[in-house]
């Protein structure tokens, strides 16, 4: 029988809608009054009352999925709309002090408000930011909305976990598993598996976490030894507050970061299932349950198998299958003769066995820069090629950006709502803004890692990084300098193979090396991840993922998938903590009986093949 596949297309920055506003607001207002008119206006909202810019971000509230309407008209007609469908109450002022907001050249006043909607019995708490701007003509307009869905009333609350103290915390992620039906499956133990664990079991819903590595937090352990967070450490939290201590380094090293997560699942007593391998997942169509079968990972013993009416696969943003040059294949190494060692990044530890000796490194992303650095300090000779130009961004300024909202005064949950809820391209405006003018005013490093031979993409863009090339830059912790002080050298000119003792270049050039590491990247190809264990029809199923789509938002992220029961859940510390909420939220709501209804209507680039 013949499936229906979803696609959606994906999407450039440039051509999604939305813009900052050209206009400033002076500091003196009544941001009150101000506050009390815009909710008027919302409430008994008309196309005038809207900026001709207005964009609007939903997340569950009103559309059970996540979507971004712009310009006044869609905005008007779509919340006029679907205020009716979701049997919305009136809009009402929140706690929080209205806010004005300063971006270099643009303003705007932030309104925080509460309201609540309905599916027959079932009521979702929700609430939102309403932004207004001078329109230029001395009228404040509504330029930006967000809405999202906190809880159902009555029925637990996601950004709370339930711990029992006097459990024995210390058996809550061993043994086998005792059930055979779950409500969740949830297959993968980093930061995005752990997080819609967490928010399952804090909405009471019955689960169990799978993990294949020998503990939970070894998908960070068992990594190169120098890697550590390039964020800083209130940014990686994982849900209900604080998992580090004060005491911990803002530079997370993976060690600190993996006992931290086994520490956070013992905490909160996770259903959790280290050292298990899942097999297989098969969907029944009939009964709508998945049978998942499962073994002991460290010596494939122990077969078991137990059912779920949801599947989350939490395997990450298309970093499991490491990608080679082409002259780096199993049998080109084979064939050049070459007598050094030569792996991929993935499989890089250290380099203390090198001293002394000659290293390169092919890639000039962060994990590029991570091992070029680990070389140097080893007393190895570096050389980084460099195949394109790379976007560098230097951590002090992501320290301060991040710091504003991150931090031990704020609670995270606070602050995700704040960054979070905002439309894509609208986040990704003030972020360019805002570095580029750095870059402008800061040329120092940027023209030192040039005059090294470094080619530099001096005004890149970091979301088209992180949101459709999967990467490719480096956040600067160090090894810029290291290239400056040539301590670290770099070679641009095209690779044209191996020799018995390093590189060929296409000038005929010649490169001696006895440690030859591949940082080039992973298959982003994640339906063959997915068809390792729901096998391909179900995989050929589900939507792209990742990469923005028409509005800004991601593809096949943290919704259903286009599979019947089934969620794909990873990315970023903050994204997966945040999203994780919503993943539970939507299973939450099937649950209890009220099908989810994702609103499509005039969905960008989707087609059902």
């Amino acid at each position: 029988m013949a499936t229906t596949k979803m696609r959606t297309a994906s999407a450039v920055f440039d051509d999604i809608p939305g813009e900052l506003p050209a206009t400033q607001i002076l500091a003196d207002v009544d941001l009150k009054s101000i506050a009390n008119s815009a909710i008027e206006s919302l409430n008994a909202l008309q196309e005038d009352d809207l900026a001709a810019n207005a964009t609007w971000r939903d997340l569950l509230s009103f559309t059970d999925t996540f979507r971004t309407f712009s310009s006044a008209i869609s905005v008007n007609d779509k919340l006029s709309e679907l205020r009716r469908r979701r049997q919305c109450s009136p809009f009402r002022i929140a706690a929080a002090v209205p806010r004005l907001v300063n971006i270099s050249e643009s303003s705007w006043i932030d309104i925080d408000f509460e309201f609540e909607i309905r599916d027959g019995d079932l009521i979702g708490e929700c609430s939102g930011v309403v932004s207004v701007i001078d329109d230029g003509a001395g009228q404040f307009k509504i330029w930006m909305l967000r809405t999202w869905l906190e809880r159902y009333s009555g029925h637990g609350d996601p950004d709370r976990s339930p711990i029992v103290e006097s459990s024995n915390q210390l058996n809550a992620c061993n043994g086998s598993y005792p059930k055979q039906t779950y409500d969740v499956v949830v297959v993968g133990g980093g930061q995005a598996g752990l997080g819609v664990a967490g928010r399952l079991r804090a909405l009471g819903i019955d689960y169990i976490l799978f993990d294949d590595r020998p503990s939970i937090g070894d998908s960070w352990a068992h990594r190169y030894d120098s890697l550590k967070f390039h964020t800083i450490r209130e940014y990686g939290n994982l849900p209900f507050g604080r998992t580090w201590d004060e005491s911990d380094p803002q530079e997370l090293p993976k060690d600190r970061i993996a006992s931290g997560y086994k520490e956070w699942a013992e905490k909160h007593e996770l259903n959790a299932r280290a050292d298990t391998l899942v097999e297989h997942a098969q969907w029944d169509q009939t009964s709508s349950m998945w049978t998942v079968k499962t073994l002991r990972a460290s010596d494939q013993s122990d077969h078991s198998e137990c059912k779920a009416k949801y599947l989350i696969l939490c395997m990450g943003v298309g970093h499991k299958v490491p990608v080679s040059p082409d002259w780096a294949t199993t049998s080109k190494v084979k064939t050049s003769g070459y007598k050094g060692t030569i792996i991929h990044a993935s499989d890089y530890h250290n380099a203390r066995d090198f001293g002394g000796r000659r290293g390169i490194v092919i890639g000039t992303a962060n994990t590029a820069h991570d091992v070029a650095e680990d070389m140097a300090n080893a007393g190895m000779d570096v050389t980084m090629c460099q195949r394109n130009p790379t976007f560098i961004f230097p951590q002090a300024w992501l320290v301060a950006a991040e710091s504003r909202d991150y931090n031990m005064q704020k609670l995270t949950e606070v602050a995700d709502r704040e960054q979070v809820t905002m439309p894509t391209k609208i986040t990704r405006q003030i972020v360019n803004r805002t570095v580029h003018g750095l870059i402008g005013r800061n040329p120092e490093l940027f023209d030192g890692l040039e005059r090294a031979g470094f080619r530099v993409d001096r005004y890149g863009d970091l979301f088209t990084h992180l949101y459709i090339r999967y990467g490719g830059h480096y956040v600067d912790i160090g090894a810029s300098e290291r290239i400056i002080k040539g301590e670290i050298k770099v070679k641009t000119t095209p690779i044209k193979g191996l020799s018995a003792d390093g590189l060929v270049f296409g000038d005929e050039s010649h490169l001696e090396a006895d440690l030859i590491v591949l940082a080039t990247g992973f298959n982003h190809d994640f339906r063959k991840d997915a068809a390792e264990i729901i096998g391909q029809n179900s995989a050929d199923q589900m939507d792209h993922f990742w990469q923005p789509d028409g509005e800004g938002e991601l593809r096949g992220y943290a919704r259903l998938s286009g599979h019947p029961n089934l969620f794909y859940h990873g990315a970023e510390a903050r994204l997966a903590r945040f999203f994780s909420r919503f993943v539970a939220l939507q299973i939450q709501k099937e649950l209890l009986g009220k099908p989810l209804e994702p609103y499509l209507d005039s969905r960008p680039g989707m087609q059902l093949q």
